[in-house]
């Protein structure tokens, strides 16, 4: 987060350990790396969150924690000002919110991680939720906004329609004996809870060899474990050695002459990896069946993350003054809005943006002259507002490397097409 800022999201390291407060939007590892290295006091988190986290590092005291709940409002007492917290569902995993800061360094919205959808959005303030023609009420001067898949055209389909095309997946193959789900993640476990409704089955997850998959579902969906292995609908461990093992069931089932084990891979990356050899007209057609790849998976656009045409609608309804990515960096400069809104937007004398980045600001002070971002963090004496052409750079490296410090991708994104290309050169069925 930038510097001026009392407050950190979903970062821990020494430099956020100086922050006075802390915020953790929800328990997916890449969003708590170093939680556990320093003593970060207070973390601000759901129940649910804070739970999770305390399963994946037991050695942290639960005393850290300081509860928020979805529509809550907590009021902080800071030495630089008082400021509100406010936390809203982020539709992306248990626990998962979205923070909405506002104080006298303005109005901040922290997606974390999210799916913004109407519902998702009409939860948030009325006064910061724009009209057809008309603006909102009160502008957010920040949204640090999860653009994970703000470079890709590919249409996604509504969690729930997802769900259905694995459940109808499931239906046109009677005959298989098993089905494997790679539902490991947290956020799948809502899949998981409605195919086992719809089919009246439990689910058997390994507790040894996943054993984060199992102890987060004991707390978000326990009715639907199983502890048969013979379970005929079993959790698949998606990305280590994915392929590879599959293969090996697939040709065991082969050899014997039995019925195939229906392999689901619920996952919007392969559909995202795929999307290069597609023309524009396919890319723009949203998947609505499972799809089986040449080795015998089947693949579902299932995705807890918005995509490119939510993230545009949404920024359309919001209108924020400025928008940084905060998973990937730097995506949030493919977005159509950022580059009609953002990029040559000037910065007046009262803008927030120079509490945010602590620079004094004195219209009729001289300084040197400012061309990017990383020279004004660097200015420590007061500065002029600067004119629209040097500040158009200064924004545009503001969304590079405005201080931010980003959570890492989750594996799913790299590891998952590393593995994809490999199995592609070794596969031979």
């Amino acid at each position: 987060m930038p510097k001026g800022l009392p407050f950190s999201v979903d970062t821990f390291s020494p430099i956020s350990n100086r922050k006075k407060h802390h915020f953790l939007t929800h328990a997916h590892k890449d969003h708590s790396v170093g939680i556990s290295t320093h003593s970060f006091f207070p973390i601000y988190s759901t129940q649910i969150t804070k739970t999770l986290i305390l399963q994946q590092f037991p050695q942290l005291d639960s005393s850290l924690f300081v509860g928020i709940e979805i529509g809550e409002t907590v009021v902080i007492d800071d030495l630089d000002g008082t400021f509100s917290v406010t936390a809203f569902d982020a539709n992306h995993c248990p626990g998962a919110v979205m923070f909405l800061f506002e104080g006298n360094f303005g109005n901040i919205l922290h997606t974390g991680d999210c799916r913004l959808t109407p519902e998702c959005l009409q939860n948030l303030p009325e006064k910061y939720i724009g009209r057809k023609g008309k603006k909102p009420k009160y502008c957010l001067d920040y949204v640090f906004l999860d653009c994970t898949f703000g470079k890709s055209f590919i249409m996604i389909p509504s969690k729930h329609s997802a769900i259905q095309q694995v459940i109808n997946c499931i239906w046109k193959h009677p005959e298989a004996p098993m089905v494997y789900m790679t539902c490991d993640l947290l956020a799948q476990d809502e899949l998981l809870v409605e195919v086992s409704r719809t089919f009246g089955s439990k689910v058997y997850v390994d507790r040894v060899n996943n054993a984060e998959c199992y102890q987060a579902l004991t707390l978000t969906a326990p009715e639907i474990l199983s502890e048969d292995a013979r379970s005929r609908f079993q959790v698949f461990e998606g990305f280590v050695n994915f392929y590879e093992r599959a293969r090996t069931k697939l040709t065991e089932a082969r050899a014997n002459f039995q019925p195939e084990p229906l392999f689901i891979r619920p996952s919007a990356q392969w559909y995202v990896y795929d999307e290069d050899s597609k023309t524009g007209s396919q890319r723009k057609q949203m998947p609505v069946r499972a799809k089986k790849d040449s080795f015998g998976v089947w693949h579902v656009c299932f995705s807890s993350h918005s995509s490119k045409e939510e993230l545009e609608w949404a920024l359309q309804l919001l209108q924020p003054k400025r928008v940084v990515s905060t998973t990937p960096s730097c995506r949030a400069m493919e977005l159509n809005y950022v580059k009609k809104h953002c990029l040559h937007k000037e910065v007046t004398s009262d803008d927030p943006l120079w509490k945010l980045m602590e620079i004094g600001v004195e219209e009729g002070s001289s300084s040197p002259q400012v061309s990017t971002f990383s020279e004004i963090c660097r200015i420590q004496i007061p500065i002029k507002v600067m004119n629209k052409r040097n500040l158009s750079e200064s924004v545009r490296k503001l969304y590079r490397s405005m201080n931010v410090l980003v959570p890492r991708p989750l594996p799913s994104l790299v590891k998952l097409m590393n593995s994809n290309k490999r199995a592609k050169r070794s596969f031979q069925f």
